[in-house]
């Protein structure tokens, strides 16, 4: 770049958001709100100003320190206002923009875009991210003007003339960073990215034989303790992904023997006296009786990697369940067709790659519950948990699990009463000596063109 070189960064809030029914901009993230924790990003970068393009009614605080606020009067015409207005007013270089509904984009990634030189925006197969790149402002803004001239909204048809005439770059975007551009377009999309799944960690260095070592930034699952309370006393801390703890919590205390069915519980709360900030990693399940807490082993540990670390003895591990009955007998296709259905439904994994699945499915390979989290126990009881609320009949359901078969998993599978358990990975020995005892179908190392078949 030249020694010269200056820009400015631009945030475009948008307008209210018909999906959401609400104003995106203000969404909650991470403690505050959106456009806040997007301006923090910007920030980072040092710019010559900041810019934050809103729509006249947006209630934005009056003063925004280091921010300059400019309302977009065109919003008709959608993200290609707002660019005007702010490449009118900018008499920078280069304006960096970002739209605000895309809290995955690291500050990393943008300053990438700085640093690759002028006038560079990513492309994703053929597409460009318009609202995330670095553009010429002199250059583009003229390009801008003739499109309104011309009524052509498209950004997608402006940057390819821009890229026609020299003006801008693009830079490739490789699948593994294609989860930054995740969009918040739907409530659950929010929701699914806010619980915290997921978090962007430090830079890593990844190895691959067609393009040697790689310096980027990778988005990993997100591990924190969670205390479980009965009536107010705490009797486990368990390590696991944030989200559908409720029914991590159900499902633990079914497999532990402490209650046998949903009907036991009158309520489960979040606790605000050791969760003054809502962190929410303490939960209290309320039941309808004091159950035996002598009988429970002391304050049980679950980690996200061993589901009996903490146990008092190994004797403690071997609850005494009856055998199930049950004729269900899946044929092999049906069997075959059951990790691809679980796959499309990993949506974490697919951004992470660190999460362990566990899912029901009926006799027709249906998929009725999918759960995923840091520890493959974890996601069991999450999976047990919400058919045990549903009131599901799980004695005719079929268990997937994505990863190796424990002893523990087989034994949680036998509390629920689940008769048929498939793993992508190998089953233990002592996996395989319950199945055979219990009368449990066990299937193993279930991959496209294949599986083992070690009880049924």
């Amino acid at each position: 770049m030249n020694a010269d070189f200056s820009f400015d960064a631009a945030l475009l809030a948008g307008g209210r958001s018909t999906r959401f029914g609400a104003d995106k901009a203000f969404l909650d993230w991470e403690g505050i709100p959106l456009y806040a924790y997007q301006l923090r990003k910007l920030a980072s970068l040092a710019p010559a100003k900041i810019w934050l393009s809103t729509n006249p009614d947006q209630a934005f605080p009056a003063i925004l320190e280091g921010v300059e606020r400019i309302n977009d009067e065109t919003p008709d015409l959608g993200p290609l206002g707002g660019l005007i207005r702010i490449f009118e007013a900018s008499d920078a270089d280069f304006v960096l923009v970002l739209a605000v509904d895309l809290p995955l984009l690291s500050a990393a990634f943008l300053s990438e875009l700085i640093t690759a030189g002028r006038g560079t925006v990513p492309k994703q197969d053929g597409y460009w991210e318009p609202l995330a790149g670095l553009y010429p402002r002199r250059e583009m803004l003229e390009i801008l003007i003739k499109a309104r001239e011309q009524d052509k909204r498209k950004l997608q048809h402006l940057l390819n003339e821009a890229e026609s005439l020299n003006l801008i770059e693009a830079l490739k975007v490789d699948a593994d960073r294609s989860e930054l551009f995740s969009n918040l377009n739907t409530p659950e999309s929010f929701e699914e990215m806010a619980r915290g799944a997921f978090d962007e960690a430090a830079p890593i260095r990844r190895y691959r034989i067609e393009s040697g070592w790689k310096e980027l930034n990778d988005v990993v699952a997100r591990e924190d303790p969670l205390e479980v309370r009965i009536n107010g006393k705490s009797i486990a801390v368990m390590m696991r992904t944030p989200g559908h703890d409720d029914e991590l919590a159900t499902g633990f205390l079914i497999t532990e023997s402490v209650i046998r069915s949903a009907d036991e519980i009158s309520e489960i709360a979040h606790c605000p006296d050791v969760d003054p900030e809502g962190i929410g990693n303490t939960l209290d399940v309320r039941l309808k009786h004091d159950p035996d807490f002598d009988a429970l082993t002391r304050h049980v540990f679950t980690s996200s990697s061993c589901g009996v670390c903490g146990k008092a003895t190994i004797e403690s591990v071997f609850q005494n369940f009856p055998p199930v009955e049950t004729t269900l007998k899946p044929d092999e296709k049906l069997i075959l067709s059951l990790p691809g259905k679980l796959r499309e439904a990993q949506a974490t994994f697919d951004r992470t790659g660190g999460l362990h699945a566990s899912a029901l499915f009926d006799t027709e390979g249906n998929l009725l519950l999918t759960r995923e989290d840091v520890g493959r126990h974890n996601a069991l009881d999450k999976v047990i948990g919400r058919a045990f609320l549903d009131g599901l009949d799980t004695s005719n359901l079929i268990l997937l699990v994505s990863g190796r078969i424990s002893f523990e998993l087989m034994q949680k599978a036998l509390a629920a009463r689940i008769g048929v358990v498939a793993g992508i990975s190998a089953p233990s020995s002592l996996a395989v000596n319950l199945a055979k005892e219990s009368g449990q179908t066990l299937v193993g190392f279930l991959r496209e063109r294949g599986f083992n078949l070690y009880s049924s």
